[in-house]
């Protein structure tokens, strides 16, 4: 596990960042790129537990990668993670990692300001890896996080592993994220972009 903190660390992750998603788009808008067109959908709160850490970690041992990370995208990683705490609210972790390892780094850093770890002050966070083949969009204010797969075999492979606790389709994940909204056409928009 890696806290990132320099920019030559960072700017790689950021090249997977804007290859992956549309920067100036939100939920429930389309936000990947055309590349990804194969969608899965877990609860954002899942990115903080061991299931979710587990569920990755045997996903990139079939896949015969090493390395993930996770970023924060909003707050803002340098106007905010590192301006304030030399950190850019990133981190890569290992498959030789624990998830009780994952899940401190999440919850306990900053030090100085336990507030702003990245399990409580972190409204869109980005996990991929360096290969940039597959993506999860975790969006706080949805309670959601969509699973993204530019090949279908991929997105089969993280299916079998991730196995019940997915969301079963699009329609949930769009009944999930926008069930206390007035504005029916919240889950409509989600579901015409994601099904």
């Amino acid at each position: 596990m890696k806290l990132i903190s320099v920019e030559k660390d960072y700017s790689p992750i950021v090249i997977g960042i804007e290859k992956a998603i549309y920067m100036n788009e939100s939920l429930p808008r389309k936000i990947f790129r055309k590349t990804f067109k194969y969608f899965l959908f877990i609860t954002f709160d899942e990115i903080f537990m061991p299931l979710f850490f587990n569920n990755i970690q045997r996903f990139l041992c079939e896949e015969n990668e090493n390395k993930f990370w996770l970023a924060a995208i909003e707050p803002d990683p340098k106007s905010y993670f590192f301006t304030n705490f030399n950190f850019y609210g990133a981190v890569r972790f290992s498959v030789s990692d624990t998830a009780d390892s994952y899940l401190a780094a999440l919850h306990s850093y900053p030090e100085s300001s336990p507030a702003d770890a990245l399990a409580h002050n972190s409204n869109i966070l980005i996990i991929s890896t360096y290969q940039n083949d597959w993506v999860i969009y975790g969006d706080r204010n949805a309670d959601i996080a969509i699973c993204a797969f530019v090949g279908r075999e991929k997105m089969e492979l993280f299916s079998s592993i991730y196995g019940s606790d997915l969301l079963e389709n699009a329609k949930f994940a769009a009944e999930y994220a926008y069930n206390e909204s007035e504005d029916i056409s919240l889950k409509n928009i989600f579901y015409k972009n994601y099904k």
